[in-house]
């Protein structure tokens, strides 16, 4: 889908301010990027974020997990009250 760059930054910012999970937002991302691409169409990431965020698609994200995760390496976020 396409996508205006307010639309992407609209859903980049409401993933941090939605899903408070650092793990949980890593998969997110994660199956977004994957999902990405794997279809190559611009704004599929985003689109990708905004479906999962979504309470009714949440638990669909560690089944996508598993299919996607091999698209990129898998880092959680960093845990800034170790440093």
């Amino acid at each position: 889908m396409k996508l205006t760059t307010e639309q992407k930054d609209a859903i980049r910012n409401q993933l941090f301010e939605t899903v408070k999970n650092q793990e949980k937002r890593s998969r997110i991302l994660t199956v977004a990027y994957g999902f990405a691409n794997e279809n190559g169409e611009d704004g599929d990431l985003e689109s990708m974020v905004l479906y999962l965020m979504d309470k009714e698609n949440e638990s669909q994200i560690d089944e996508l997990f598993e299919e996607f995760s091999m698209s990129m390496p898998y880092l959680a976020e960093a845990d800034d009250n170790k440093n």
